[in-house]
């Protein structure tokens, strides 16, 4: 699967009830709201999140950990579990719009895995299914034209001008029936994490079905072929990762050390080695901002070194993230900023071009006398929302949810992940489901982006990917700082925080660029905090002082 372009990060933004930074350009859909803000005062949210309830499936190979390291699977198992055994329609329908990023399947009377999963269900999936270079404009349509599905995927808030405003007047609010050990009804939601579902919640009030990631998107990934060819150990420092970077670079051979697109993207890898806090810094009750860091300000500095020494591929600042994905896989760069979930991906694709490509994990490393980290920032791919319904119908539809959260280990969610056993796939002499040629092709269906499990690691083709991403895994959350802001409420930043941080950021970009000196962006950063920063820091605080362990 292709990862998605849109920005997951600036979409847990507005998940906890924040405004955004807009990452695809994409014009905001004005006719949802009058422009004002709901959020009401600075405060923390108080909503009662879902009781977490572990899924009791096949044991692991590999366990997986209270910090969110998912369980490693090096073959498939046996003794799967039926979690629904009573279908959640009974002979209706359930319609529902999602995204896909990969080819379109066929249709359902020429699908037999779509066919079996309705039979499941027990009523009519119908599925809207629309291409990711469409969705906005789709998206927007639907909204204006007040035709929402039962369920649809909110994969980028910047589509929705005041989100809060939008999910109260069209959304049904989850909370009587997820809230606490209520959703222990449903036991599939039950198994994800709270720190997921913390996620979901906007303005006090729990309004997404998740669909869970990794916990960290990671720092990006190295082709460890590339390193060994050019004589380079993994770098120690950030000293020695602009040494390494150096030694990668061979012009004349068509290579360079780092693949950049859009936004600088590798930032994010540098920012993580220079301890750059997570959106926000805690320090006895008082916050400073991210970029008013002096660990930012020496990423900064730092990024700028890398683009003057030549080591990033040219033009690759202005490509998208289909293009920069294949300037790795086709070893232009060595490195790439890439989220964690695009890791099994890489493995596949780059295998194929040279049985020697080897792609890794990067653990940031610090510079001398530093701390690097990683951040909480893969929480969700996005969530789904359900259209106002009465709690009859409310009821019937988070059953269907449940169903498409079923958990690794479980028929359904071999079903959903391999289709009919002697159509969509067959088995190995140890028996790993592989997928058929008609397998592949129908199981494209985005089920996955209804709602989705915690994820699991598992690849019977690659079992040495298994334990390293289990490894890299349990070493970047371990290093992971979370945002104190998270669920935290600003009105100022429901408003006007996008705005002022694109701002912010676009000057960034020019600095990295080398189209603006440093001092631009100490300019741009005391307009920040007169624009709005400040104020949103306040509110912030303000709402800190008031937060309580949940």
């Amino acid at each position: 699967m292709t990862t998605p372009s849109l920005s997951r990060r600036n979409f847990l933004r507005s998940a906890v009830g924040v405004a955004v930074m807009s990452a695809t350009g994409v014009p905001t859909l004005v006719a949802c709201s009058n422009g004002s803000t709901t959020a009401g005062p600075a405060r923390a949210s108080t909503v009662t999140l879902p009781t977490y309830v572990a899924f009791e499936g096949p044991k692991p190979d590999l366990a997986g950990t209270a910090d969110g390291v998912p369980p490693g699977y090096l073959t498939y198992p046996k003794d799967l579990v039926t979690t629904v055994k009573t279908p959640p329609l009974s002979g209706g329908k359930v319609s529902v719009m999602t995204d896909i990023f990969d080819p379109l399947p066929p249709a359902k009377d020429k699908n037999a895995a779509w066919q079996a999963v309705e039979q499941k269900l027990g009523g009519t999936l119908d599925l809207t299914i629309v291409p990711d270079s469409d969705w906005a404009t789709k998206f927007q349509t639907v909204l204006a034209a007040n035709e929402l599905p039962d369920l649809v995927l909110l994969s980028d808030s910047t589509l929705v001008n005041n989100l809060p405003a939008f999910l109260s007047a069209k959304c049904t609010d989850l909370t009587p029936y997820l809230s606490g050990d209520k959703v222990k009804d449903y036991p599939n939601l039950a198994n994800i994490p709270q720190v997921i579902w913390q996620a979901c919640v906007v303005q006090d009030k729990i309004y997404g079905l998740p669909i869970p990631r990794s916990i960290t998107g990671g720092a990006g990934f190295y082709n460890k072929r590339l390193f060994d060819a050019a004589g380079v150990e993994y770098p120690a420092t950030a000293e020695d990762f602009l040494a390494a970077c150096k030694e990668l670079t061979k012009p004349q051979q068509g290579q360079w050390a780092i693949v950049n697109s859009k936004g600088n993207t590798f930032f994010t890898m540098v920012q993580q080695m220079f301890g750059v806090p997570n959106g926000w810094k805690e320090d006895g009750g008082k916050l400073v901002r991210s970029f008013e860091t002096p660990e930012y300000k020496a990423a900064l500095e730092f990024a700028v070194q890398l683009v003057k020494a030549g080591v990033t591929v040219p033009g690759s600042d202005g490509i998208d993230g289909t293009a920069r994905k294949n300037a790795f896989r086709s070893g232009k760069g060595a490195l790439v900023y890439d989220g964690f979930p695009a890791y099994s991906g890489y493995v596949k694709d780059m295998s194929r071009l040279d049985p020697k490509n080897d792609p890794r994990a990067v653990v940031p490393m610090a510079p001398k006398g530093g701390k690097a980290n990683t951040w909480s920032d893969n929480i969700l791919f996005a969530y789904t929302l359900m259209k106002k319904a009465d709690e009859t119908r409310a009821k019937e539809l988070l059953a269907v949810a449940n169903f498409f959260a079923a958990p690794f280990g479980s028929t359904e969610n071999l079903l959903l992940t391999y289709g009919v056993e002697g159509v969509d796939f067959t088995r190995d002499a140890k028996g790993n489901p592989t997928l058929t040629s008609k397998g592949e092709a129908e199981l494209t269906v985005p089920w996955k982006y209804i709602t989705a499990p915690p994820q699991a690691l598992y690849n019977a083709q690659f079992p040495t990917y298994v334990e390293r991403a289990h490894e890299d895994l349990t070493k970047l959350i371990g290093m992971v700082v979370k945002d104190p802001t998270a669920s935290l409420i600003s009105p100022t930043n429901d408003k006007s925080g996008g705005d002022i941080g694109q701002a912010l950021t676009d000057v960034r970009n020019d600095v990295i660029a080398g189209r603006k000196p440093i001092s631009a962006f100490d300019t741009a950063l005391k307009k920040w905090a007169k624009d709005g920063g400040d104020k949103i820091r306040g509110e912030f605080e303000s709402a800190l002082g008031g937060a309580s362990p949940r």
